[in-house]
């Protein structure tokens, strides 16, 4: 059965397919010259899950059965007008999501077969991977082990980024928020082709999916061919609460490691405490822009960066699914103490009303903007349907709607529901 449902005011009609394995999601538009499909799994997050789909993904996209060798597989992408193939894993609060991507030229430019060709390589890539006897091809995984390898590496020596992961750490080593979004390398050292094998087959059979297709396309054409091709036999029943429950409000920690860096990197990380609906959606975010995200006129930036000339940049990152906020800068260890001084005004100031309408009006301005950016991008249109069908995320209009009827009195009441929780610093040398 297919539901149609047409937006007026951007002329996109959206259609849901569902299936007994599966829902298929189509954006029909004339809007983009390419088709974008996507495939998205969601699988719960755990420490051994993200280590394992990071090799997973990359293991399915690098060869498959019918293209065991990567010079195979870009002689059909050619065939099919340079199509790209790719997997991203994301870890949104408690489930990890898994994205199969295939991008190719909209087919009224080429030939129609090539909307059967394309998705048929898709599927082939997921469904018929290149393995013998209950375990993956050995060259294709050590090198795909070895990418995985370096990129966990690199996070160590990327100061910012490092900085933060051992922030949570220290407020909780075995919380999922401490685990670097590639994977943790014990894990990842442990895992053999026929462990990985298991690990796919259980991953096919359990792991909630849907498909996800945007451009000048027929749902029901696209249907025939998804069903013909993805070949899910199994029907998930396992469901997951996306939000991770907030840290305990207590005394805040205070934590301090030394390292072999020029800066200090300072992280202090804020709890939220129930947030309704339009705090979590509206009103958060626009305190974050107005306190440290949105631009070099932030409380934080002018007052860490432009009045007292501690750092080269402040950032804030508001994660939602999460229930917290991160702060980072990195400054001269000798200024900590006046930047924790500094940051903790601004933090008062925000809960005291001291911002102007004008900082309020460009923070909305900001985040109309990017709202609006969305009809312009495939890839953030079908993100926008998949936390609609995840979490009931709103339409575009309605969340511009809401934007634009937060005042000073809602930041300052949602001021009052962020709480530190941790200061971190790598004092630097």
């Amino acid at each position: 059965m297919c539901i149609i449902v047409l937006e007026r005011e951007t002329f996109m009609k959206y259609e849901t397919c569902e299936n007994e394995t599966y829902n298929l999601y189509t954006i029909e538009t004339d809007k983009f010259k390419s088709v974008h499909v996507e495939v998205v799994f969601k699988t719960k997050a755990s420490k051994e899950n993200i280590t394992y789909l990071s090799m997973l993904a990359d293991m399915l996209m690098e060869n498959s059965n019918d293209y065991p060798s990567r010079k195979l597989l870009e002689r059909k992408r050619c065939d099919l007008y340079s199509a790209s193939v790719y997997a991203t894993n994301t870890r949104v609060g408690n489930i990890i999501i898994t994205n199969f991507v295939l991008d190719f030229v909209d087919p009224k430019y080429t030939s129609k077969d090539m909307y059967e060709e394309s998705i048929k390589l898709l599927f082939q890539m997921i469904n018929n991977p290149n393995a013998k006897e209950g375990e993956f091809d050995e060259d294709t995984f050590l090198k795909v082990k070895r990418r995985i390898k370096a990129d966990i590496e690199a996070l160590k020596e990327d100061p910012k980024q490092s900085s933060i992961l051992k922030a949570f750490e220290h407020l909780d080593s075995n919380d999922i928020r401490s685990m670097s979004a590639s994977g943790d390398i014990s894990v990842l050292e442990s895992i053999t082709p026929r462990k990985l094998y298991k690990f796919y087959l259980d991953f096919l059979e359990n792991s909630a999916r849907d498909v996800y297709v945007i451009g000048a396309v027929e749902a029901k054409m696209i249907d025939k061919l998804v069903r013909k091709y993805a070949n899910f036999k199994s029907i998930p029943t396992e469901r997951f609460d996306v939000f991770l429950k907030p840290y305990k409000v207590g005394s805040a920690k205070n934590s301090v490691e030394k390292g072999a860096i020029t800066q200090t990197q300072l992280v202090l990380l804020y709890t939220l405490k129930e947030l309704t609906d339009d705090e979590e959606n509206y009103v958060l975010p626009l305190y974050n822009m107005i306190w440290g995200s949105g631009s070099l006129e932030s409380k934080l930036y002018k007052s860490l960066r432009g009045e007292n000339s501690l750092c080269y940049n402040v950032s804030t990152f508001y994660q939602k699914y999460d229930n917290v906020v991160i702060l980072h800068t990195a400054i001269d260890e000798a200024n900590y103490r006046l930047a924790i001084k500094l940051i903790n005004t601004a933090t008062t100031a925000m809960a005291k009303g001291l911002f102007s309408e004008e900082e309020l009006e460009n923070a909305k301005n900001i985040m109309i903007t990017s709202l609006n950016m969305v009809l312009d991008s495939p890839n953030r249109l079908i993100d926008n349907l998949v936390f609609k069908n995840l979490v009931g995320l709103p339409d575009l209009e309605d969340r511009i709607d809401a934007i634009k009827n937060v005042g000073k009195k809602d930041i300052v009441e949602v001021a009052k529901k962020i709480k530190n929780i941790s200061t971190f610093r790598v004092k630097g040398e």
